[in-house]
Formats: structure tokens, sequence, C-alpha cells
């Protein structure tokens, strides 16, 4: 896990600031649907200064710097399934067995687009 608290990585791979993205419709329903479930919501962590309006993503890095999956969130609940997760992690597992090399044109180094003009 990686705390990225200039936000280096976040930039570096594209991702951006969204008002109308994190408090889009679906994003309320959830919240709502938690709440009405009696479920408590995330709380800010003391002594960390948050972007509430900062995209996220999900990213699996190989020892070698090589991105094993991608996933920029469009929505604060869009997030890749923990199958989606091991399959990537199994891939990496893969990969060193054979030491493969990951093409320039695979997925796994192609960047988020870029979400800087998407701002409200």
């Amino acid at each position: 896990m990686l705390l990225d608290t200039d936000r280096k990585l976040y930039c570096a791979v594209g991702l951006g600031r969204s008002v109308s993205k994190v408090w889009n419709i679906q994003t309320l329903i959830y919240y709502a649907e938690q709440k009405a479930a009696g479920r408590t919501l995330p709380k800010k962590f003391e002594n960390v200064e948050d972007d509430p309006h900062q995209m996220g993503g999900d990213f699996i890095i190989d020892k070698d710097g090589n991105m094993a999956l991608i996933h920029c969130s469009t929505s604060p609940t869009d997030r890749p399934s923990v199958d989606e997760l091991l399959k990537a992690l199994q891939g990496l597992k893969k990969r060193s067995r054979f030491a493969s090399t990951v093409d320039e044109a695979s997925p796994r180094k192609r960047m988020c687009p870029d979400l800087t003009n998407n701002l409200l």
C-alpha cells in the first residue's frame, strides 16, 4: 500500500478532481442506502488532509514498476472486485515465473484518461 500525500501518483496516472463525479446521483443513493441499513459511513482520519473531490483508482504495480492492474474509478463506488484484484496478482506470479516482459501497448502500461478537464 502506498500513501501518496503529495498526490504525485494521482497526477502521474491522470487522476483528477471532480465534484460532479464524486457527488453524482449513484453516489448519493449509495450513501443513503448505507445509512438506511444502519451502516456507519467512513470517517475522516485524524491528522490526514483529505480531498473529497479527488478521483480514486486502484493499481497493482510489480517489483519492476510495471502496472499489472489499472482501474481508474468513474465514481467513489467504482472499484475492482476482489476477483479482479486476485487475478491481477496471480498474473504477476505467473509472469515472474517465466520472466516475461510487458509489451508497451499492453493495457497494463496505459494510464488513466486525464480527468482534470472534467472538473465542475
